[in-house]
């Protein structure tokens, strides 16, 4: 009976500290944001923000002057069909788009909550766009305030845009009724197809906190009603110092070893001797660190097969002529990524990681030779980089000679 008694008092005293769904919101109650562009708000544009988290004029701006405009892209609740049924759907009609300006990401979207009934969710946020002015000025400020929310999904796409990030927004395609879920899609498939690593805004946290390696963030271009997948953005800690086009692009993914391979290559063995287009199938990748006489020794050992995809001006493919075709794209593309390292190096910037790996095999020589990321910078911009690749075509197609 006693044993029973205090059974039953526990239960019921741990029942007293469950929280269940106090805190809880029906969907028909959020304001359900899918996307978001932030711009600086241009010099001689009229706003008018509310005195919301501060009086006017009381912001401590601490010299810097700069005023952030938002836009945010919220779902319309009911009006998003999911099926055939949906065909007749416009974006006009699922998504609502609204501007609004603050000095802080928070003071931004404390001012948007005004002009709202239901209260702000970020949990099915599918896209951040950030102009290329803030970019280069510097990101962890407006990343403090969604790295702290626990809202915000790690795996939502973070994007840079030169010129205006709210046009990114406007783009709505015919073919797709939510033009967040669209653009979150284009990137999610440039993954797939072998054009963009895997950097969600997770791991673009990952990459500006991690010592020794520096972000690269999708770089995208909006064409009217939709967008054009530019390459990528490369970081000096959290300032844009670059950009990689998106055939640098693919020597980047080359060099990390990522497949599949996006990108192929235009290939001429010699004057009237024909242009072949190779795609790459299969690539393998080595970064070899080793410290010899006091200074990192490097060398990036890629491998690559590949496929002639494309012939024009010959109709010649026969073995001789695959191992021109192999000579010279060895050399065409070794080129190219000693190019890129060299560009990257120039900048400072880090995004294949190197320090890291410096760091962590050679923990001594960092601790006593390098110490930090500045340190690291110093000693990476003159370091000679080998770059060391073996082009192997291994089919041609249905042509043969």
């Amino acid at each position: 009976m006693i044993r029973f008694l205090l059974t039953f008092l526990i239960v019921i005293a741990t029942s007293l500290l469950l929280s269940g769904c106090w805190d809880s919101y029906e969907i028909e109650e959020r304001a359900i944001i899918l996307a978001l562009s932030i711009d600086f708000v241009e010099e001689g544009e009229e706003i008018n923000m509310p005195e919301v988290t501060h009086r006017k004029g009381e912001f401590p701006e601490q010299g810097r002057g700069t005023i952030y405009k938002v836009t945010a892209q919220l779902a319309v609740p009911g009006k998003i069909m999911l099926g055939p049924e949906g065909g007749d759907t416009t974006s006009d009609e699922t998504d609502w788009l609204l501007v609004t300006y603050g000095y802080t990401m928070k003071d931004t979207l404390s001012n948007l909550q005004q002009e709202l009934a239901g209260k702000i969710y970020l949990g099915h946020i599918q896209i951040i766009v950030v102009s290329d002015k803030i970019a280069k000025k510097g990101l962890n400020e407006i990343l403090d305030f969604f790295r702290r929310d626990y809202e915000i999904r790690r795996t939502a796409w973070f994007m840079i845009t030169e010129g205006e990030a709210q046009k990114v927004l406007k783009a709505t395609p015919p073919i797709q009724t939510v033009p967040s879920l669209y653009l979150a899609n284009t990137l999610n498939q440039a993954v797939k197809f072998g054009k963009l690593p895997k950097e969600y805004l997770g791991k673009v946290w990952i990459d500006l906190s991690d010592i020794g390696v520096d972000a690269m963030i999708p770089l995208v271009k909006p064409m009217g009603d939709h967008i054009m997948v530019d390459g990528l953005a490369y970081f000096k800690d959290d300032k844009m110092v670059g950009k990689l086009s998106p055939m640098e692009t693919g020597g980047i993914l080359a060099m990390m070893g990522f497949n599949p391979a996006g990108y192929s290559d235009v290939i001429s063995p010699g004057e009237n001797n024909g242009v072949y287009l190779i795609k790459p199938s299969k690539r393998k990748s080595n970064i070899k660190l080793d410290i010899i006489e006091g200074k990192p020794n490097i060398s990036i050992n890629v491998d690559i097969d590949g496929i002639v995809v494309e012939q024009v001006y010959a109709n010649d493919v026969n073995e001789e002529k695959l191992k021109q075709i192999e000579l010279v794209a060895t050399e065409h593309v070794e080129n190219m990524l000693t190019t890129v390292i060299k560009k990257l190096q120039q900048d400072e910037s880090d995004v294949l990681g190197i320090g890291a790996r410096l760091r962590a095999f050679y923990p001594k020589y960092w601790n006593e030779n390098v110490k930090n990321d500045e340190g690291w910078y110093e000693l990476y911009k003159d370091l000679e980089i080998q770059i060391n690749l073996n082009y192997e075509i291994r089919r041609v197609g249905m042509e043969w000679r």
